[in-house]
């Protein structure tokens, strides 16, 4: 029962993964254009120890939050996946409206 739900969990986490290098790669774009950080966490973070290592240690954060989430994977499936979609959700839209951001700053 188990064999068609791993590959769905895998994607979803990869997928999940991946939108955070994505969000801190235009994250790390729009800050140098000098948009400022909108999240307060991340901002702080950002003046105390420098744009790349504040940035790195909230994406860190938040990979081990996924891989914590992952890790459910046996117990709760669907759970797990809900999770996931939901994250992939926000995330994706985030990513959007940096990259809507980017755009208006560069006047593309």
């Amino acid at each position: 029962m188990t064999g068609p739900f791993v590959p769905v969990v895998w994607g979803h986490f990869i997928y999940n993964l991946l939108l955070q290098v994505f969000d801190a790669v235009l994250t790390y774009q729009v800050l140098a254009l000098g948009v400022p950080e909108a999240n307060p966490l991340v901002s702080t973070a950002i003046a105390q120890w420098g744009t790349v290592w504040g940035l790195l240690y909230w994406k860190t954060l938040a990979c081990v939050l996924l891989l914590l989430i992952f890790m459910l994977r046996h117990k709760r499936r669907d759970l797990t996946i809900k999770a996931f979609t939901l994250t992939s959700t926000v995330y994706g839209c985030l990513f959007v409206a940096g990259l809507y951001e980017l755009f208006l700053q560069l006047g593309i």
